[in-house]
């Protein structure tokens, strides 16, 4: 009975170290899938090179350059190189997923400014008025760019993440890997968007179409986190001598929604106007027609895109700013037609 009793403990530290070592080379792998096999984390190194690319061409060839980042309603939006063609103007898309988070949109540009160049942040007002994160996408995709300073040690007091999270959050979730046995089993692209999408300037482009609803639904009122990051990304271009400011996405709005979203912007821009310029966007960020949208209400297609890169060229070449007081009119202007006597 003894000996039975001996036997039986003396194997269970070979099945425990077994068991361990199944799971940290589980884990081994699904780092190396995350980061070299995962279609949509690929998908956005890929266009990230090609930014880079565009980014140092133009610094090597013009000197001074305009970089304009935020989500992917960024990406869809500005035609880099017909600002350089058409109005003389060097410009970068660093447009990337918006599921990143705010953090690793603005810390995955920063490497590339050089003092005289001009900024825009054209982070969408969702992103500016939630409290921040790093969500998993993000650390992904700092870590396949091989930057997990992105995430580790970000420059304006955002949330850092530590070793372990970043271990945890680099591994396919249940979703992910549901959805690519799906897009597989059935024959389609294992990621809605493909390398092939992207124009050398890092403008994006889909041929893919979904009904769009809109428009997006967020909340008045920026963050903490967002005012310190504004705050804080204002300060780094006044050292380094870079033009700044902010530019509201266009977003599908159902005309009957015009007023009430122009005036939640509104009050959006009001806040950001305490910490860096807004463009003077006429349209409030409002965009009426539908055929002008791919698969979401912030991206847009090719004529909607011109026209979108048209009008913004021409606010950075005017510098054309919207001023608090004007903001305060226009608002007050819908509150008093909202008011007014049926």
């Amino acid at each position: 009975m003894a000996s039975s009793t001996s036997h039986s403990n003396s194997r269970f530290p070979t099945r425990a170290a077994a068991l361990l070592l199944t799971a940290v080379v589980v884990w081994g792998l699904s780092i190396v899938y995350t980061l070299y096999g995962n279609p949509e984390v690929r998908n956005w190194v890929m266009g990230g090179k090609i930014k880079i690319q565009w980014a140092e061409k133009m610094t090597r060839e013009h000197g001074s350059k305009i970089l304009v980042y935020g989500g992917s309603s960024c990406s869809f939006s500005i035609d880099g190189e017909r600002m350089l063609d058409r109005f003389g103007l060097p410009t970068i898309n660093f447009g990337r997923g918006a599921d990143m988070g705010p953090t690793v949109l603005t810390e995955s540009v920063l490497d590339y400014i050089r003092p005289g160049d001009t900024l825009i942040v054209a982070i969408e007002p969702g992103l500016l008025t939630q409290s921040f994160d790093v969500p998993a996408l993000g650390v992904q995709f700092s870590y396949a760019m091989h930057h997990p300073e992105w995430v580790r040690h970000p420059h304006f007091g955002e949330p850092r993440v530590s070793w372990f999270q970043a271990l945890a959050a680099l591994r396919p979730g249940g979703f992910h890997t549901f959805m690519v046995a799906g897009r597989f089993a059935s024959g389609r692209p294992l990621f809605r968007y493909q390398a092939s999408d992207y124009h050398a300037s890092g403008w994006e482009q889909t041929e893919v179409r979904v009904k769009v609803t809109g428009p997006a639904d967020y909340g008045t009122h920026l963050s903490d986190n967002a005012r310190a990051l504004l705050r804080g990304l204002s300060a780094w271009c006044a050292e380094r001598h870079v033009r700044i400011a902010y530019s509201l996405p266009w977003c599908y709005t159902p005309p009957d929604q015009v007023k009430s979203f122009q005036e939640r912007n509104i009050a959006i821009l009001l806040q950001v106007n305490e910490f860096i310029p807004v463009l003077r966007d006429a349209h409030l960020g409002v965009d009426t027609n539908l055929e002008d949208f791919a698969d979401t209400q912030f991206h847009l297609v090719g004529p909607a895109a011109a026209l979108r890169t048209d009008e913004f060229a021409g606010q950075i070449k005017s510098w054309e700013l919207w001023t608090a007081t004007e903001l305060r009119q226009r608002e007050t202007r819908f509150v008093s037609a909202v008011n007014l006597p049926q």
